[in-house]
């Protein structure tokens, strides 16, 4: 016995997302390969094609459909039924945002992020400011319309993280700020300058070194491609075009290597999910909070490893010559360098969470209205000093150096955190799992490691809400305490 109401749903599921998976390309260009002077109409592109999927998806007869479905008995914990709920979830929030504000959003954000291109090259923020001005406007009406009980932010991240709230997040960025501060009190004096491993190395060489771990770790590059960009990012463009991008700085290989190992892990999780639920939430990634547990996890807890270099050192220097003027063990130090720095994706594993505190601290702040756009800039540099004991010295290596505020994705950054903290657990989790896994991983065999990841967190799509996925993956919702005593393992282990 069938449903009509749901396979109605499934049906119109799989057009909004093909309509998305277009704009997806569009967006891909605009970040990649557009021309400047082509940026307004991409706007106009991009908001039709917004507005036509949010209208698709909030037809009356949707909600009928749901109704159906809703009475349907499909079994409690069937992928039907989670479907539904997430079908739910999202019909809910999407039928209280007007499409004519849908799609003034989208155009507004796609001409920010070229103003945010620009200003960040000029380090002018005050080209930037008018956009962002409207960016939060804009964001603030979102918020006011989906409604909130405590703060409007709490409407904004159930976008990105289902099922947590600003003061939740606060809390778990509290008790790791703590931590993190008595870790680094802890760490003996730094010997390892912040451009020790400063040398030349050439684009060809990063890029050929590059593809060769991505295709190690188990990304497949027959369905998938890495372009150039100002900002790193992962994109899925639907089935079997998952693309990553990352960027190059000569002086420092680690810039595009680290940022591609990042963007890796979300691939390895988008080429995870299964093909032929594509366009239904059982075939979608759960959470960016899930998500950037895939990107931290392949990044530290594989690549930023002795392990890794040990067996990498050998395949790196041929591509990267320069590598030869270190040992092994003065590469592992360098890569390990702990210390205040100004760009979060450069960050280390330890000052990293203190990057996230201060963009959550400044965007709730900025959307519950303590805070002005104009003021941003001397706000950022007076709490980046407090926490970093650094004066930022421009706006492109302070409130310009991220593209999220541009892009609208205001409630996006504390899932950096939550990923750290999910990598950390999942990783304890497999260790205990999978036998011989760290030798494994030692001897450049990821596939177990990518195996455990597809079983646990990739093949369930949104079948389970984050904490649920969490405590079926790993005995327990999400912990900080992971994470801590990964960090002081390896730091002052």
């Amino acid at each position: 016995m069938t449903c009509p109401g749901y396979q109605k749903l499934c049906k119109r599921s799989r057009e909004v997302y093909l309509l998305r998976s277009i704009a997806g390309v569009l967006s891909w260009d605009l970040e990649t390969y557009l021309p400047s002077k082509a940026v307004p109409y991409r706007a106009d592109q991009l908001g039709y094609l917004e507005a036509k999927a949010h209208a698709l998806f909030t037809e009356p007869w949707v909600g009928d459909w749901l109704e159906e479905s809703e009475q349907f008995n499909f079994g409690q914990d069937s992928e039907q039924a989670a479907n539904v709920r997430e079908w739910r979830r999202s019909y809910n929030r999407a039928t209280k945002i007007p499409v004519s504000l849908v799609e003034e959003f989208e155009k507004t954000r796609t001409v920010a992020r070229e103003a945010w291109v620009g200003a960040r090259a000029e380090s002018r923020f005050s080209q930037f400011e008018p956009y962002l001005e409207k960016i939060v406007e804009l964001t603030r009406r979102k918020a006011d319309f989906w409604g909130f009980v405590e703060s409007p932010y709490d409407a904004l991240i159930e976008e990105y993280e289902p099922g947590i709230t600003a003061r939740e997040v606060k809390q778990i960025l509290e008790e790791l700020r703590g931590a993190l501060v008595d870790l680094l009190r802890e760490i003996p004096a730094e010997s390892v300058p912040e451009n020790f491993l400063d040398g030349h190395y050439p684009i060809p060489g990063q890029q050929a070194l590059s593809r060769e771990v991505a295709a190690a770790f188990g990304y497949d590059l027959a369905a998938g491609r890495i372009d150039t960009t100002v900002h790193p990012f992962a994109t899925n463009l639907g089935p079997f075009d998952q693309r990553i991008t990352t960027r190059y700085d000569e002086q420092r290989f680690e810039v595009c290597l680290y940022g591609i190992m990042h963007e890796t892990g979300h691939a390895l999780y988008e080429q995870g999910l299964s093909t032929s639920r594509v366009g239904l939430p059982s075939g979608e990634a759960v959470s960016l909070g899930i998500h950037e547990s895939q990107s931290r996890l392949w990044e530290n807890h594989v690549g930023r490893t002795a392990k890794f270099w040990h067996l990498w050192y050998p395949k790196a220097c041929p591509h990267l010559p320069d590598l030869g003027r270190y040992s092994v063990t003065e590469l592992v130090k360098g890569v390990q360098r702990v210390g205040p720095s100004f760009i979060r994706v450069e960050a280390d594993e330890v000052t990293y969470d203190l990057h996230v505190l201060l963009r959550f601290d400044l965007e709730l702040a900025l959307i519950e209205g303590r805070l002005k756009v104009k003021d941003l800039p001397e706000a950022w540099n007076s709490r980046f000093q407090e926490l970093f004991g650094l004066v930022v010295p421009d706006d492109r290596r302070g409130v310009l150096q991220d593209s999220h505020w541009s892009l609208g994705a205001i409630g996006y950054f504390p899932t950096y955190t939550l990923g750290n903290l999910n990598a950390a657990q999942l990783m304890f989790a497999a260790e205990k799992q999978v036998p011989g896994l760290s030798d494994q991983l030692a001897q450049g065999h990821y596939q177990p490691l990518l195996d455990w990841l597809r079983d646990n967190i990739h093949q369930h799509g949104r079948r389970y809400l984050p904490a649920e996925l969490m405590r079926r993956a790993t005995g327990q919702t999400t912990q900080t305490r992971y994470r801590i005593a990964y960090l002081r393992d390896k730091y002052l282990g």
